[in-house]
């Protein structure tokens, strides 16, 4: 291969990059260690929630650019994220799952290389993130797109909309010649509080399950349904219409804004919905799509969280909405982190205690236990986050260059076959002319390498010693 290069031990100068994703397995505590199989597997994503380690990519309920999600997926998969969750879309969920498929052959082709000892290679893709899609019971911001008639924008406008939107949804070709590119509009509504003029409007919509084949259905992993409180009727309708996917999901997830009847509306949901034979998840939308702000924008997920944890409903809790770099450290700060060192077993579950327990200060879901933490004056603790806005903002500027370096190994071509279940013909190691350097070489100086430092940076605050590549790649 043409980056073959013999690592020196006595050499302390390692490129930031290196520490990030080259860190040996003996480093990585006992918890997760032990709950790795005999070649060093990543723990599932399941036990990620166990452990209080669950990290999920948010691509956007509305987002349905496939490109970019097949790249956003392929990174954050690479990077270590337990779920990665997408817009109820077959074409994106064709997308998400290339993206999947391209980390994995990224793995393989590193593991493939004869000059590699052992079995130092492949931690990643022993258990592949689930796929996620998220549906909406009711209106709600995360389910809309932007729409304005150009022709009644001034023509000396300064366009602020143009300036504030953060994929570049809203184009103009000349004044009074514009739209939205309606498939990388997230309903993030920036522009319409800008508009001098209120000439921007948003348009809902209703997500709907029956999009999808049967077929179709076994692509996806868990389903996240999007309520608001007081729209039990909603819900419910939304929840029997969900009876065909049921049997193929993993996880189930509810996201819900605060209010002050939030606690007894989803004690209602609970009981609608029990008793559960998956994981369920509280995801706490504190701000929604608001990561990318500030770093103010996380307090409300975070009061939030407190809220659900307090209540002692049966479940996980997850934060979102305005999550970025600085809610881990904040979150940590109020003991909300669960920074235990239990040894955790294959089955996740914490040596030495019997998974049938239930310790009332923990969250439990139907069939499904926390971990039990080392200290007795540790009140429950999250079990996982979630990024929305904020990471897709760290990786955006870098998926064109990364597209490029990319494109001899995986290519660019339309996930579409995926949608049948079918997988599309690509290049293999020994495919590739001799001499041409693999993606993973010199990683330290290119977009590849780039993007998954940063987000192995996010996805690292809870899962401190995820790495894909061996040291010797740098």
């Amino acid at each position: 291969m043409g980056c073959h290069r013999q690592t020196d031990p006595s050499r302390t100068g390692l490129t930031s990059l290196e520490r990030l994703i080259g860190m040996d397995t003996e480093s990585a505590p006992r918890a997760i260690a032990e709950s790795c199989t005999s070649n060093h597997m990543w723990p599932s994503p399941h036990q990620s929630l166990q452990m209080g380690q669950w990290v999920k990519l948010i691509c956007g309920a509305s987002y349905q650019d496939m490109p970019t999600v097949r790249r956003l997926v392929m990174l954050y998969a690479l990077a270590g994220v337990d779920c990665v969750d997408v817009a109820a879309d077959s074409a994106i969920v064709a997308a998400a799952r290339q993206g999947l498929e391209d980390a994995q052959r990224l793995a393989s082709w590193s593991a493939a290389d004869e000059a590699l000892p052992g079995e130092r290679h492949a931690r990643l893709v022993s258990s592949d993130p689930w796929l996620m899609v998220s549906l909406n019971d009711c209106e709600d911001p995360h389910f809309r797109k932007a729409h304005f008639d150009a022709a009644h924008c001034p023509p000396d406008c300064d366009r602020p909309c143009e300036d504030i939107c953060p994929t570049a949804a809203i184009q103009f070709q000349a004044p009074q010649a514009g739209s939205v590119a309606t498939n990388l509009c997230y309903g993030c509504g920036r522009c319409i509080a800008v508009c001098p003029i209120g000439n921007i409007a948003a348009r809902p919509y209703l997500a709907s399950p029956e999009t999808f084949s049967t077929h179709q259905l076994g692509q996806i992993d868990a389903v996240e349904i999007h309520t608001q409180t007081g729209h039990q009727s909603q819900f419910e309708r939304l929840w029997q219409r969900l009876q065909p996917w049921r049997p193929h999901l993993k996880l189930v997830s509810i996201s819900c804004p605060d209010h002050d009847q939030v606690v007894p509306y989803l004690w209602d949901l609970y009981r609608l919905i029990a008793p559960l034979e998956v994981p369920l998840i509280w995801q706490t939308d504190g701000r929604p799509m608001s990561g990318d702000l500030g770093k103010g924008t996380t307090h409300a997920t975070i009061r939030l969280a407190q809220k659900i944890l307090d209540a002692g409903l049966p479940g996980h809790v997850q934060a979102a909405g305005g999550t970025n770099g600085y809610t881990v450290d904040k979150l940590t700060a109020l003991n909300l982190v669960n920074r235990a060192s239990s040894t955790v077993g294959a089955n996740g579950v914490a040596a030495g205690v019997d998974p049938n327990s239930r310790p009332e200060s923990r969250r439990a879901d139907a069939g499904h236990r926390s971990l039990p933490l080392d200290h007795s004056d540790v009140g429950p603790t999250i079990s996982g986050i979630a990024y929305g806005s904020y990471g897709r903002s760290q990786v955006l500027p870098l998926l064109d260059a990364i597209d490029q370096e990319l494109q001899p190994w995986l290519g660019n071509g339309s996930p579409d076959q995926w949608i049948n279940g079918q997988t599309r013909s690509r290049p293999c190691p020994g495919a590739i002319a001799p001499g041409s350097n693999p993606p993973w070489c010199h990683l330290d100086r290119s977009a590849l390498g780039h993007g998954l430092a940063l987000a192995q940076q996010l996805v690292g605050q809870l899962k401190p010693n995820r790495h894909f590549l061996p040291t010797r790649y740098g």
